[in-house]
C-alpha cells in the first residue's frame, strides 16, 4: 500500500487534503482497483467457460471449419477461426 508521503508526491505539492482525507481517498482507490480486477477475472473466467463448452464438440467444429474452408475458399486456419467465432456467437445467443 502506498504511504501517505508517496500519495502526496503523486498528487503534487499543492494537495490540500488532510492525512485522514488522503488515507480515506487512498483506501477507496484500492477498493475500486480491487473491484475492477475482480470483475476482469470474472469476465475472463466466463469467457473461458463459454469457450470450453463450445470446444467440447470438436468434431462439429472441425466439420464446420472444413465446410467454411471449402465453400469460402479460405485457408484452414481462417476457417477454424471462423468456425470457433460462429460457435461462440451461437452459444451467446442461446
Amino acid at each position: 500500500m502506498l504511504s501517505l508521503e508517496r500519495c502526496r508526491k503523486v498528487l503534487g505539492s499543492d494537495t490540500k487534503l488532510s492525512d485522514e482525507d488522503l488515507a480515506t481517498l487512498r483506501d477507496q482507490f484500492y477498493c475500486l482497483a480491487s473491484l475492477a480486477l475482480e470483475r476482469r477475472d470474472q469476465q475472463k473466467k466466463s469467457a473461458l467457460e463459454r469457450t470450453d463448452r463450445v470446444l467440447v464438440d470438436r468434431d462439429a467444429l472441425e466439420e464446420r471449419a472444413a465446410i467454411i474452408e471449402f465453400e469460402g475458399n479460405v485457408s484452414r486456419s481462417e476457417a477454424e477461426r471462423n468456425a470457433v467465432a460462429l460457435a461462440l456467437e451461437n452459444d451467446h445467443l442461446n
